[in-house]
């Protein structure tokens, strides 16, 4: 899954939020978005089904977003929308792979241990 609009958006959301902490005023949401901006940033770095867990949180930051930082709540959107179409686009590739990898162990080329392995490597278990 592509995880670089989660990061752009995070960036950008923290840097407004640094901006907006100059005044009293602002800081209030500054500081929100500083904590948005790194939870988003953060979740890059989980795996496709970890991302799919947090779903919710990322809908409900991009929704955020777009009231004080309408660049960041687009692009998490934008994530969130296509985040479906993503890991369906995966499973599909999944299966063509273990297809794949099926037809090597019938011709014999690797052993049932390396299949059950490799099997297990692509389905992320």
């Amino acid at each position: 899954m592509e995880k670089s609009l989660l990061k752009i958006s995070g960036i950008i959301a923290i840097v407004l939020g640094i901006f907006m902490c100059i005044t009293i005023f602002l800081a209030i949401v500054g500081i929100f978005l500083i904590i948005g901006g790194s939870t988003m940033m953060g979740y890059t770095k989980l795996s496709d089904k970890e991302i799919v867990n947090k779903k919710n949180s990322i809908l409900g930051w991009s929704i955020f977003f777009l009231f004080f930082s309408f660049i960041s709540g687009v692009l998490g959107l934008i994530f969130y929308f296509t985040m479906d179409n993503n890991v369906f686009q995966k499973k599909t590739d999944y299966v063509t792979e273990i297809k794949k990898l099926d037809e090597i162990r019938k011709q014999g080329l690797i052993s049932e241990e390396e299949y059950t392995a490799k099997k297990k490597k692509i389905l992320d278990i």
